[in-house]
């Protein structure tokens, strides 16, 4: 299976991805940024990548639709990209798009979730991957995983203690699709032989 990645920063989700390669293979990386930490990992992995300006939405998304239509991936991974996808370019790779959310969501959707999450005094955080749809963080949660928040903890602390269960996360979850374990049939997503009633947990 052959999956683009689409990224905003260091690119240490990318970098989980790329160590796997799991009955999967990365084909392209794409950012809406310069000169990121990411495109150094693309680098050391062999891998195209590519910059996209975003300032003008419709005209970024016509070159990556150039690039995908290229390389026609199974599956496109936002990895920590920071940009709101239009519900066209959503629909034309429709069940073809996940992203990777540190929250369980539908709880804090959006930035900033550590702090969120530490405002409103929760005990438990986490991470979810979900299909996307033309909603912001929403769409069909595939899996997520969770992680403790004690009264010490910092916005920093944790993103630090996330960090390692995301790469975990989002790996096995490409791993399951890319294994056709997880699939869709007649807009149901399957687990296995069964409707995935709940989001897989790792």
């Amino acid at each position: 299976m052959n999956i683009v990645v689409f990224i905003s920063g260091r690119g240490s989700n990318l970098k989980a991805l790329l160590k796997d390669q799991n009955g999967y293979q990365v084909t392209h990386v794409i950012s809406d940024k310069r000169g990121i930490k990411g495109f150094d990992v693309a680098k050391q992995f062999g891998i195209p990548h590519s910059y996209i300006n975003w300032k003008e939405r419709p005209k970024a998304e016509a070159i990556a639709t150039e690039i995908l239509t290229e390389e026609q991936p199974d599956l496109i991974v936002l990895a920590g990209f920071m940009k709101v996808l239009s519900a066209n370019f959503v629909e034309k790779f429709h069940h073809q798009i996940i992203n990777i959310h540190p929250s369980l969501l539908p709880d804090y959707p959006g930035l900033n979730t550590h702090q969120r999450v530490l405002n409103d005094r929760k005990t438990e955080h986490g991470a979810s991957v979900h299909f996307v749809d033309n909603q912001l963080d929403h769409g069909q949660i595939i899996s997520q995983t969770r992680i403790a928040v004690e009264t010490h903890d910092t916005a920093e602390s944790l993103a630090t203690k996330l960090i390692l269960k995301e790469h975990k996360l989002l790996v096995q979850t490409v791993g399951q699709i890319a294994n056709k374990y997880l699939f869709w049939r007649d807009n149901t997503l399957f687990y296995i032989d069964k409707p995935l009633q709940k989001p897989l947990v790792y």
